[in-house]
């Protein structure tokens, strides 16, 4: 016999307001940075079918890369957004949510031959070849001609910690603690990934010095946690209802804290919010001693957390609660997202989480 708890249908959440005190942007030339991603899409063929490319195209990748970098060079942004359909396109169709031993092996194959092509010299591949490995070499012979070493050497390194930790979740999702898995939905989010972009689509080079610095990583570390925690909470309702997955801090938070999902939606608005306090904190304490690179940066980061909700909230990839089977609505409904400019929980200590505490360190006063 069925106990209650089974025969109670999974319930959908509203998002209670959140703190983004953060201006919005997109790039001015966002309609010719879509055509270019459409059509260098086709030409890789990077979907399954008609009505898969029918969903990409509803996520509005090319938006989500324009509000992240509105004052970028454009063919560099356009850049950007051929990579989202392409990361998106390892990630949804070859990487796989549960995996035997041997489908591990395969997605460690394939992780570590797309980190190899990443770091040798590209060559543009021939004109019949499609899918993820030629599109690839297409993307970094175009970024290979406009980058330096050393922001090629960023792009890299962000994209080796991403396929670590999505290896790491896929092999055994880590959450017997609330530390361990926002460390690992910190590095698995990709929030490493899509900021590596920045200086290139700037054209400047950030002095190793100021990049690594304590507080400029925390800056970026928090921002890339904030962004993986309004995922979560923008997906929920998609994740809870069609996608049956348990890697969401919301369901990891009513797990752990033996609560409702409306009390751990609460909980993780509250540590977003917080995060982002710290981020603003750390942004007004460091920008005055930053290069006009790091300022440019920095910016970004901040945009980056904006477009994240934007984007987030009108893209089919969190709004269109059904499956992929079938064609996508036409015009989904947003999700209805407040934004505050003042935090749900006005704390300015450090979560009890050890491998994020010296977050808060770097605060100098």
């Amino acid at each position: 016999m069925p106990t209650i708890s089974e025969t109670i249908a999974p319930q959908p959440l509203s998002l209670p307001p959140l703190y983004c005190p953060i201006d919005a942007a997109v790039h001015p030339e966002l309609d010719s940075i879509q055509r270019d991603s459409e059509a260098w899409l086709d030409r890789f063929r990077l979907y399954t079918s008609d009505i898969d490319r029918a969903w990409v195209i509803a996520r509005h990748y090319p938006e989500a890369m324009s509000r992240i970098y509105p004052q970028g060079i454009t063919t560099r942004v356009a850049l950007t957004a051929r990579w989202l359909h392409w990361i998106f396109y390892v990630d949804d169709v070859r990487l796989e949510t549960a995996l035997t031993p041997t489908k591990l092996a395969s997605a460690i194959g394939l992780t570590s031959n797309l980190l190899r092509v990443m770091e040798s010299p590209a060559t543009e591949p021939a004109a019949d070849q499609t899918g993820p490995i030629a599109a690839l070499q297409s993307l970094m012979a175009s970024t290979q001609a406009v980058a330096t070493p050393t922001q090629l050497h960023r792009l890299v390194d962000a994209h080796r910690k991403w396929f670590h930790a999505i290896l790491w979740g896929l092999s055994g999702p880590a959450a017997d603690s609330l530390d361990e898995f926002l460390h690992l939905r910190m590095l698995n989010a990709g929030g490493a990934a899509s900021l590596s972009w920045s200086e290139i689509t700037a054209g400047e080079e950030i002095a190793g010095a100021e990049f690594h610095s304590s507080a400029m990583r925390a800056m970026q570390e928090s921002s890339f946690l904030m962004m993986a925690i309004d995922n979560d909470l923008l997906s929920y309702n998609r994740e809870l209802l069609i996608d049956k997955t348990n890697l969401n801090l919301v369901m990891v938070l009513a797990r752990l804290n033996n609560c409702s999902p409306e009390q751990a939606l609460h909980q993780a608005v509250a540590m977003r919010d917080r995060l982002t306090t710290l981020f603003l904190r750390l942004r007004a304490q460091e920008e005055p001693h930053l290069s006009a690179a790091g300022r440019a940066y920095v910016a970004d980061l901040g945009y980056a957390i904006r477009s994240n909700l934007d984007w987030g909230a009108h893209s089919a990839r969190y709004t269109a609660v059904t499956t992929r089977t079938q064609l996508p609505p036409t015009n989904p409904a947003p999700i209805p997202l407040t934004l505050n400019d003042h935090p749900s929980d006005p704390s300015t200590e450090p979560l009890a989480c050890p491998s994020i505490a010296w977050w808060w360190q770097q605060l100098h006063g």
